[in-house]
């Protein structure tokens, strides 16, 4: 069936169906031709025929040369196309008869088409008359003239003659003239044909063929000759070609060298994703893998950070735009951190919407350890500092304010107008003592171990309550088993900057914290009905807060995500999900 649909055959056919519309408009308009002029003919000839025997039937019927008439009626009688004649005198009685049988016999008794209207106007006329007949074929001329011998009627001279004859003639000629014309086209289709397939179709195969081998790896064929269009068209391809290949070679030698993961997911689901040879190295996985699953590379995705990934590409196959995500990866015997860049643009959408997406991959696995160290020494660096305080800020205080009550004392005892003062210092001394024993406290919580975290979870809900004049929970299982003493810090930082947060920002009445462990996980939820707090997601947040709340779940390699509680009041649940060491 396709080759119905070539240009061959649609070009062949088009000039096939052209020229046998022209072909019988032409015979149609040569047949009305033939058939207008030959009528034109026959009537020129009855009138001269009616014309001669009507003053040849006058004069004869005077002198009664009944022979000179039937001479001069049998010399019409030659022409084929006469099928009857007859000449009446002025009692429309036949004299004279191209057919002997219809002499004597009355005008009105032969089968002459005439009628008394016609007869009548043309005996008053005087005139030749004539009328055509075109269903049965006649035409009709009646011709009149003087009858001398009949009292001066006037007689008549009838000619009829076929039409039939001349008319199936014009359709013979017309068939015959049609019949050799579309021979001479069949041969010029023919001909037309072998053209288009020598000049065209070939040409246009090996041009298709040339154009199955663009790409990497592939021999381009020669281009055409021909000097037309159609080696110029050959001769771009082939340039093109060529400049694709090393457009492709000079890309694949940059991609390869490249120690950053690049890839490219065609819009097609069934095609293969283009992957660097970065991509094995990090991910220890074949890239021929992808032939066979295409979502092969997502087996090495920590499963915590599986639906990060595909949100982004999801998002970014409905529509043109950029991504960016951190995600980690099972790379041989280590787990290695990607900083993931990706985008994808409206000109590679396919029939069903879908858009080619592209990106690449850092590791980023030492600036996250380095991030990592940077948070526990300034955690031990707090530690130290909040330490210090207590060990040496607080005791010079609380010796200062113990001299300045003693002080008081002594004063008071010897009634000494200053010893009010002297007690207001000891007393101002030891609110001062009571707040940098609270600094402290807040710098180094859990200075021992995992197991003072319950503790400082609670001190941080009385702070809460007492600054903040709000309700606070606190739920915390038993972790110190599971974690480290710098993991327990990190955990309370979090609990601390999200508490607080809610309290000073969310403006919340009452907050809920708790810490809960699962057999996989530690799952560390603080929640609030205050003002819903929702960051974009992968927006760049400019808060130092949020900053160093994604840092430290960083360092601890959990997630942190914010989502609205779905009640009455309202607020925000904070859930940050720390995986546990097997």
């Amino acid at each position: 069936m396709k080759r119905f649909f070539t240009l061959q055959f649609r070009v062949s056919a088009l000039v096939m169906v052209f020229s046998l519309l022209m072909i019988v408009l032409n015979i149609s308009r040569q047949y009305k031709h033939d058939v207008n002029r030959r009528f034109r003919e026959m009537r020129l000839q009855a009138y001269e025929e009616g014309t001669r025997l009507s003053s040849f039937a006058q004069h004869f019927l005077r002198r009664r040369l009944a022979q000179s008439a039937d001479l001069a009626i049998s010399y019409a009688s030659v022409n084929p196309d006469l099928q009857l004649g007859v000449i009446s005198d002025g009692n429309d009685i036949i004299r004279n008869a191209t057919r002997k049988q219809w002499r004597g016999v009355s005008i009105w008794d032969c089968p002459l088409p005439l009628t008394p209207a016609l007869v009548q106007q043309a005996k008053e006329t005087s005139e030749g008359l004539m009328k055509e007949d075109m269903e049965r074929g006649h035409l009709t001329a009646v011709f009149p003239f003087m009858d001398v011998s009949a009292e001066s009627r006037k007689g008549l001279v009838v000619l009829e003659y076929d039409l039939n004859w001349f008319i199936s003639s014009a359709v013979d000629h017309a068939v015959h003239e049609m019949l050799s014309q579309v021979c001479v086209l069949m041969g010029i289709c023919l001909l037309l044909w072998c053209l288009l397939r020598w000049l065209i179709t070939e040409r246009v195969a090996l041009i298709v063929e040339q154009t199955r081998h663009i790409g990497p790896g592939e021999v381009v064929p020669s281009p055409i000759d021909g000097g037309d269009e159609l080696e110029t068209i050959s001769k771009s391809i082939a340039d093109a070609a060529h400049r694709l290949q090393e457009s492709e070679w000079r890309f694949r030698q940059i991609a390869s060298n490249m120690r950053d993961i690049f890839w490219v997911a065609p819009p097609d689901l069934t095609e293969q994703i283009y992957v660097n040879r970065a991509y094995e190295e990090i991910f220890g996985r074949g890239a021929p893998k992808l032939r066979v699953r295409r979502w092969d590379w997502l087996r090495a995705v920590v499963r915590q950070d599986r639906r990060t990934a595909l949100k982004m590409l999801r998002a970014l196959r409905c529509g043109p735009g950029e991504a960016e995500a951190e995600i980690r990866v099972h790379a041989k015997d280590k787990i290695e951190w990607l900083r993931c860049r990706a985008f994808s643009t409206a000109r590679t959408r396919d029939r069903a919407g879908q858009v080619q997406v592209a990106g690449m991959a850092s590791v980023i696995t030492v600036e996250k350890e380095m991030a990592k160290l940077q948070t526990e020494a300034a955690e031990n660096e707090r530690r130290r500092i909040g330490q210090d305080l207590h060990d040496d800020v607080c005791q010079r205080l609380a010796a200062t304010q113990l001299k300045s009550g003693v002080l008081g004392t002594s004063l008071k005892r010897e009634g000494h107008p200053q010893s009010a003062l002297a007690m207001d210092v000891a007393r101002e001394l030891a609110e001062t003592s009571g707040l940098a024993r609270a600094y402290a406290r807040g710098l180094a919580p859990v200075a021992v171990g995992p197991q003072e975290l319950p503790d400082a979870l609670d001190d941080l809900r009385k702070f809460l309550e007492r600054a903040f004049a709000l309700q606070c929970r606190v739920s915390c299982e038993d972790v110190s088993d599971v974690i480290k003493t710098e993991e327990a810090a990190l955990i309370f930082r979090i609990a601390q900057e999200l508490a607080t947060n809610a309290a000073k920002h969310g403006r919340a009445t009452w907050i809920a914290i708790s810490l809960i462990r699962d057999r996989n996980f530690l799952r560390l939820e603080v929640a609030n009905d205050g003002v819903c707090f929702v960051p974009a997601e992968g927006a760049k947040q400019n808060g130092m807060g949020l900053f160093m709340l994604r840092q430290r779940a960083d360092a601890l390699g959990a997630t942190l995500t914010f989502q609205p509680r779905n009640v009455a009041e309202g607020g925000t649940l904070a859930v940050c999900e720390m995986p546990l060491a097997s």
